[in-house]
């Protein structure tokens, strides 16, 4: 996929009907401040790091399996198992009843850390493919880091998002800023706020200590009768592992039917295989990673079904496991690799 331009424009133009919020006089000067200071913020790291590091848009490219297939006992050097950010999920939360629900938002928001300085997508949709905030839901439908979030260092977050209106010429900044983990232990679930006066992200994320990184290559349905998604469901991970409870606090989504862009159903590729939305997952070097599947039932409030699976941490190579939803069989696949804390 291409990067999205700083511009956050499209090509497309949509005139469909929709209740807009209304953006005041001291709201649209706020945003214009914010985004000269997200400019200002651009020439800071295009002075520091362009040279090195490239353009300001550009997204890291380092591998979550770069270390996957080296022979075990005889890892590089330069692997490390450091500490690492897991974020758990985003929110976009209204100021003073400022904001309108459902909103249809777009845009960037992302990681930087010391690795490579690049960007590390956590959230990013064009105008053409903008996600609907609900009342409900007003959780961003983030897909991944692409590889482990480092915090050996700081870790510089970037959050660029648009409301889409009834037409492009409509569309108005909802967010333009950054901020900065600046490190340190922070025992559990942490939770950082990045507000205006028009609206507040709460970023929900734990620092752990000591980790490999997991890409989860695959959760295929190998074996069952009849179909355990009929009526949608969806798979978490965590690491240490967490009951699973109403909040979901402290699991990574990988996938959710109810936040899916399919009306409720489980996104499904050929051959049983899930369509994930999110695959790299932080992983405590001393603990375990576990997995937990549920299978909706129909009226969609309750859990028909559920069943779970845990993975020994590993430094490199390939695990698999089965996990029993029901009658069902689900093979979840997971690599595994330790982090490089440089990219040089």
């Amino acid at each position: 996929m291409d990067p999205i331009p700083f511009s956050l424009q499209d090509e497309a133009e949509e005139t469909e009907e929709a209740e807009e919020t209304e953006f005041t006089k001291s709201d649209t000067e706020e945003m214009e401040m914010a985004d000269k200071l997200f400019a200002l913020g651009r020439k800071g790291w295009e002075s520091a790091w362009g040279d090195d590091c490239g353009n300001f848009e550009d997204r890291t490219v380092l591998s979550p399996m770069h270390f996957t297939h080296c022979t075990p006992g005889l890892i590089p050097y330069a692997a490390r198992t450091v500490s690492t950010l897991q974020i758990y999920s985003v929110k976009i939360v209204g100021t003073d009843g400022k904001l309108k629900l459902p909103l249809h938002v777009y845009g960037i928001v992302a990681a930087r850390d010391a690795v490579d300085y690049n960007r590390n997508i956590l959230f990013s949709r064009r105008r053409e493919n903008c996600q609907k905030l609900t009342p409900e839901d007003p959780f961003l439908r983030l897909t991944d880091p692409s590889r482990a979030i480092v915090a050996v260092d700081h870790v510089d977050f970037e959050v660029q998002l648009k409301v889409k209106g009834s037409s492009r010429s409509r569309d108005r900044a909802l967010m333009s800023h950054c901020f900065t983990y600046a490190g340190g232990y922070h025992e559990g679930l942490h939770t950082t706020f990045s507000s205006n006066s028009f609206c507040t992200v709460e970023f929900s994320y734990e620092r752990l200590t000591e980790t490999v990184q997991a890409t989860i290559l695959s959760a295929r349905v190998v074996e069952g009768a009849p179909w355990p998604f009929e009526y949608g469901g969806r798979i978490m991970s965590s690491s240490p592992p967490q009951e699973v409870t109403d909040s979901l606090s402290r699991q990574v989504v990988l996938v959710d039917s109810h936040r899916s862009d399919d009306g409720g159903e489980m996104p499904m590729g050929s051959d049983g295989y899930i369509d994930l939305s999110r695959h790299v997952v932080s992983v405590e070097l001393e603990e375990s990673l576990q997995f937990v599947i549920q299978a909706y039932s129909q009226s969609g409030d309750a859990i028909a079904r559920q069943g779970s699976v845990r993975f020994r941490t590993k430094y490199c190579n390939i695990s698999r496991a089965i996990c029993e939803i029901g009658d069902s069989k689900v093979e979840i696949t997971v690599a595994w690799s330790q982090l490089a804390k440089h990219k040089r």
